[in-house]
């Protein structure tokens, strides 16, 4: 006997004929009709359990979520016990947004049926829609474990570990998904979405490959498909997807921004800046003005056209600033940071400083500042060391020595990873190199806050310019001394950016209205890092194996052609001009069509003599050298010299041509042979520069001894113990100025 008759007298209706009625009216979608048979059997038993649950459901499949809401509520107040209803409400306050209500009937639904996967991952789901991103993994685990075989439950896993930073998880998870299912759309594509974060475009590529085949007209796999041939250095079909997802997709919100940033990227300046005009009539937004207005050319046609796009970048900043524009997660939708200014020649601090204060007005949260902590004393100094590039990368070469060598009575040292985390022997070296190791989370708050809770003296910043993600980094306050070096040698424009650590070598006379930051300058030292001499291979290839002809001069310039200032080019075409038989030697690097760009615009330099321009494809590291060694000279570029080239070119004793400029980052290997006591190959002018590089090319014996004096007097440079000590006296020094 149901419950209710035996406390009343039996109503002169048939409860079960309504509820069978009412499930039949409401299979069919004829809700209101539903509700009639209900609120008959209410009418006369106003606590029906049923009745008031099936009430709420068909609220809530009508999207009536209040009503549904209030149904459930009188369900919960007859029944408290009863699973399904607690789910139901919670459904209903989750399509409300009422995420503390929604979590709570989940929490009361699992504690009555804990063995519910579905639910489990409802909650799970849930968790990750109100942005608590770190509780949903233990949820979506638990329904996993139920029902390993749900694919949808393994996707909603490994969007969990995606947003949580930890794609080797989230690929692991999507694999199963489409194991499970080979038709899973929204699992290939978030596979191909991790793997690209990992930088595995070529399985990336697979994936968005098979979305496409699964449904062609899906702009986002298109998209995506383009964004993954883009990291693949694979451009020119990358620009061909985009517009293809434009096609399918008009107002699509990343695919004309995307067609923009692979132009640009290109090298096709003209061509992006209409681009991203074309890009803010489909879809406009605050972020897509400024990536409009920051673009800038990889590879300048001349030094007007550098002048003028300057000019147009602060200009666009400045205007953007007066009219005052919103960006809640710059580090998220601005890709490129300003990384080709330093190769214009130029005193970049006032563009700097314009962009910062543009980006600190559109988002005032950048300048976070970490909670005040009480301070502490008779401890070593904490000093942590943040880049995405500790790994096999010329940041993590001239970075792993100060990490490993820094005295550790005085300091304690952390490396903080930014991701997605290399896995490589330079990074695990550097890891094993550190106290600690932090990798941080893929968004830039819980980042901060991991910072933060490190309670660092001193956040080091080797480079500021090369990735988005550390740049917006560095605008917040971390640690109570922030600082800056070489590793990208520009000023930053940042406020809370304090120092600038250079070198007494590298800088001209008047280094003062270069920086934003204050300047401190290392004394007695030939680089700005405790540098490994490279590991020379037992046999040197010559130039026989490397298809270069062995009866004239051969001249290496193994930058890549963005840092080619254009005046350098009329270099280059003087000493083809003055030597008939001297071949220059380029790399292709990582985009042919750079290379391409360059050689246009030589050519209207070198003329008749661009048959002597030979160009190598990209060499592993010991081949690399083994190129240095066979060149007559190294020549290195104005404006932006070379740092790990100049000391791998030292260290197989091949000289290296120079031409100090106005800026630090144009005087590195001048401050190396400053140091090295010789300075020979130092010219003061484009004459000098063309008539040292042709003796070295002419004259045998001016090489060798040359060559002679490097070896004897290289070994200055290569793990100099005394780096470290001015690395240590600035940080104890800028340490103590900011406990005053």
């Amino acid at each position: 006997m149901l419950k209710w008759l035996s406390a009343r007298k039996a109503p002169a209706i048939d409860p079960a004929r309504l509820i069978d009625e009412g499930l039949a009216l409401q299979r069919e979608g004829r809700f209101s009709e539903s509700r009639e048979r209900y609120a008959s059997l209410l009418g006369a038993v106003p606590d029906h359990f049923d009745a008031l649950f099936l009430t709420g459901l068909t609220f809530q499949a009508e999207g009536d979520q209040l009503r549904a809401i209030d149904a459930f509520d009188r369900a919960v107040s007859v029944n408290g016990d009863d699973a399904e209803v607690r789910s139901a409400l919670a459904a209903s306050y989750r399509l409300q947004q009422r995420w503390p209500e929604a979590l709570s009937a989940y929490r009361a639904a699992l504690d009555r049926a804990p063995e519910r996967a579905d639910w489990w991952n409802d909650f799970g789901t849930a968790l990750l829609d109100c942005g608590r991103h770190a509780d949903a993994l233990a949820p979506l685990q638990e329904a996993a474990r139920l029902d390993p075989d749900r694919a949808d439950i393994r996707f909603n896993l490994g969007n969990a570990w995606r947003v949580a930073g930890q794609l080797r998880e989230a690929i692991a998870e999507y694999r199963e998904c489409v194991t499970r299912d080979p038709a899973f759309l929204s699992a290939w594509n978030n596979l191909g979405i991790a793997q690209h974060a990992l930088a595995q475009f070529g399985p990336a590529i697979e994936c968005f490959e098979r979305v496409v085949a699964l449904a062609p007209g899906y702009a986002d796999g298109v998209n995506n498909l383009g964004s993954a041939l883009q990291g693949a250095g694979r451009p020119q079909e990358a620009i061909s997807r985009f517009r293809r997802a434009v096609e399918l997709d008009p107002a699509h919100p990343h695919a004309p921004r995307n067609l923009a940033q692979a132009l640009q990227e290109l090298g096709r300046y003209a061509e992006a800046v209409t681009a991203y005009e074309d890009a803010l009539t489909r879809s406009p937004s605050e972020a897509l003005r400024v990536r409009a207005a920051t673009v800038l050319p990889v590879v300048p046609e001349s030094t007007e056209a550098i002048a003028a796009a300057r000019q147009h970048l602060l200009d666009s900043v400045t205007a953007l600033s007066e009219r005052g524009v919103t960006l809640p997660n710059p580090e998220r939708d601005i890709a490129t940071v300003n990384f080709h200014l330093a190769y214009h020649g130029l005193n970049d601090r006032p563009i700097q400083q314009a962009l910062a204060r543009l980006y600190l007005t559109a988002c005032p949260s950048l300048g976070w500042e970490r909670p005040a902590s009480p301070r502490r004393g008779g401890e070593r100094v904490r000093v942590g060391f943040v880049t995405r590039f500790l790994h096999d990368h010329s940041i993590g070469k001239t970075s792993r020595g100060l990490i490993a060598q820094l005295d550790r009575t005085q300091f304690e040292v952390f490396s903080i990873h930014v991701p997605p985390a290399r896995d490589d022997t330079m990074a695990r070296w550097i890891r094993a190199h550190s106290d600690h190791n932090l990798d941080l989370p893929m968004d830039i708050q819980p980042a901060r806050e991991a910072i933060a809770a490190l309670d660092l003296d001193v956040l080091f910043f080797q480079e500021i310019g090369m990735d988005a993600y550390t740049y917006f980094l560095a605008y917040a306050r971390l640690a109570p001394v922030q600082c800056v070096s070489f590793g990208h040698p520009d000023t930053t424009g940042i406020p809370n950016m304090d120092w600038w650590v250079s070198s007494a070598n590298f800088e001209p006379s008047d280094p003062s209205g270069h920086y934003s930051e204050r300047l401190w300058q290392t004394e007695g030292v030939g680089t700005l890092a405790y540098y490994y001499r490279p590991q020379q291979p037992e046999s040197w290839p010559g130039r026989r194996e490397f298809g270069l002809p062995e009866d004239r001069p051969l001249f290496f310039c193994p930058h890549s052609v963005f840092r080619l200032h254009p005046e350098f080019d009329t270099y280059l075409a003087g000493i083809l001009e003055a030597d008939s038989s001297a071949e220059i030697l380029l790399l292709e690097g990582t985009q042919p069509a750079w290379v391409e760009m360059f050689l246009a615009r030589l050519a209207r330099s070198a003329g008749p003599h661009m048959s002597r321009i030979r160009v190598l494809p990209l060499q592993r590291h010991d081949r690399f050298l083994a190129l240095m060694r066979a060149a007559d000279a190294v020549l290195d570029p104005i404006c932006f010299n070379g740092m790990n080239n100049s000391l791998d070119a030292f260290s197989v004793g091949t000289p290296v041509v120079t031409f100090p400029h106005l800026f630090q980052r144009g005087r590195h290997t001048y401050g190396m042979y400053r140091h090295m006591g010789w300075t020979e190959c130092v010219a003061d002018s484009r004459e000098r520069y063309i008539e040292i590089a042709t003796r070295l090319g002419r004259e045998p014996d001016f090489r060798a001894e040359a060559s002679r004096e490097i070896a004897r007097r290289s070994d200055a440079l290569y793990e100099d113990p005394k780096v470290v000590r001015e690395f240590e006296r600035f940080f104890l020094n800028a340490v103590a100025q900011a406990r005053r």
